[in-house]
């Protein structure tokens, strides 16, 4: 024992955070979010790198077309390049060039005097819609051709940007993209992290304000709940099963203190006066006879209270394949000698095919036993008490003075006996019934028999 007392102190310490998971689940997400960034950048970078270049060029093109300049003739004759657009062909022009070509495939503009064609090796109409990488001048060019038709003449526009211009950009740009990344990624990190501090803050509060409430549950504060408001979703269905499961057990322990302080003051009667007559002496048989019949009383609560607390746990029940009608007729084999000692007829009516029920064999017995015993006891002489067993339940009928219907539903209560009544008894048999059968997840219920006696009936199929 002091070595499961030593073990847990340190398994309460390696058990697992809620908070730290939390906190690692968001490092995580953001670490795989920025990995997944830069994975996805470089894939563009790798794979569209050249359709990127193409767009930009084309976006030149516009630029270029917008500026011919036509002669008399309505012929392109030139190119005239707004200031801020022809710097740079004018800062560039190793690395950034345009031809404009007529449909005879002469050069008509140049963005210098060279007047080579870009595209030497191809006829100017397999030119327009060309892009690729083409040497020229021992450099590797990005070239592309387009063509445009003005005032019915078709001219093409060669327009070639050098690999090193993108390379020196890439150079140029790569150190300020890089410290801007590095800065936004550190100042989104630390967003993050106190996000997430405060988001685990906030999920954690509720949660410690409902452990600090539990603390305060116990036996003699079982009308304790804890708190609900604020608890995340998620969390909110467990503490509401607990609050009802405190519920249940508060319920179960009233019944409890009722069922002993009753219990208590069943006994305490007969001990009294078994106590007196033991003290008073045995004058006569008949002192004795009631010292025994005492004896008896006490003996049959006591059987009485062992019974219900083996029902109180369904689980406990042994259930298997039973004939009611097998148990029925075993039970009024048994009371046959107390029904002739009061001259009261027993009659069995059963099913006509073979009855079989999923129920603990000893459990009802003692149902059907004390149903019977229920009825002999109110039965007058000379009456009959009739037991039916069918399909849907079993009813037992008296000739008695029956139930009043404003008592009909207490009758099942322990230690509950009809005003007035001067019968002995302990008033635990019916109470029994009602637990045998809500054990077995059936119904009793307590009505008017034809005669105008009593009618206990209950039902196995609902």
């Amino acid at each position: 024992m002091s070595e499961a007392r030593e073990r847990s102190p340190r398994a309460r310490a390696h058990a697992p955070s809620l908070a730290l998971r939390l906190a690692l689940g968001f490092a995580l997400a953001f670490a795989s979010t920025a990995l997944l960034v830069v994975g996805v950048q470089a894939l563009l970078a790798e794979r569209f790198g050249h359709l990127v270049t193409r767009m930009s060029m084309e976006g030149q093109t516009e630029d270029i077309f917008d500026a011919f300049v036509l002669d008399a003739q309505r012929r392109v004759v030139g190119v005239k390049l707004q200031p801020e657009d022809a710097v740079g062909f004018d800062d560039f022009f190793a690395n950034l060039k345009f031809r404009v070509l007529d449909a005879s495939g002469s050069v008509v503009a140049s963005s210098e005097e060279d007047r080579r064609s870009l595209l030497p090796g191809k006829g100017v109409n397999q030119q327009p819609g060309f892009f690729g990488v083409v040497p020229f001048d021992g450099r590797d060019f990005f070239v592309g051709a387009w063509q445009r038709d003005v005032h019915g003449r078709a001219y093409v526009l060669q327009l070639a940007r050098s690999d090193r211009f993108e390379l020196l950009a890439r150079e140029a740009l790569t150190p300020a993209i890089t410290e801007t990344v590095a800065l936004l990624g550190t100042l989104s990190a630390l967003i993050f992290a106190l996000a997430g501090a405060l988001a685990v803050r906030s999920v954690l509060r509720p949660i410690r304000a409902a452990e600090a409430a539990a603390r305060h549950v116990g036996g003699r504060n079982l009308a304790a709940r804890l708190p609900e408001e604020g608890l995340p979703a998620e969390i909110r269905p467990l503490v509401q099963t607990f609050n009802a499961v405190l519920q249940r057990l508060e319920q179960s322990f009233q019944e409890q203190e009722r069922f002993i302080a009753n219990a208590a003051h069943e006994l305490k009667t007969p001990l009294a006066l078994a106590r007196a007559r033991v003290e008073a002496g045995f004058d006569s048989p008949i002192d004795h006879q009631h010292l025994l019949s005492d004896l008896d009383a006490m003996g049959r609560q006591v059987q009485q209270l062992l019974q219900l607390a083996q029902v109180a746990d369904p689980q406990a029940m042994r259930q298997a394949a039973v004939h009611p009608a097998d148990v029925a007729r075993a039970v009024l084999a048994q009371l046959a000698f107390k029904a002739d000692r009061g001259d009261i007829t027993l009659h069995l009516q059963e099913p006509p095919d073979v009855l079989q029920i999923d129920a603990d064999a000893g459990a009802l017995y003692v149902l059907v036993k004390n149903l019977v015993e229920n009825a002999l006891d109110f039965s007058p002489s000379g009456s009959e008490v009739r037991v039916t067993v069918s399909a849907e339940g079993l009813s037992v009928d008296d000739q008695g003075p029956g139930v009043p219907v404003q008592y009909r539903a207490q009758v099942f209560e322990r230690f509950w006996r009809l005003p007035g009544q001067a019968r002995p008894g302990s008033g635990l048999g019916l109470a029994l019934v009602h637990d045998i059968a809500a054990a077995h997840g059936w119904t009793v219920s307590c009505g008017e028999a034809g005669g105008g006696g009593a009618s206990f009936k209950l039902r196995w199929q609902r």
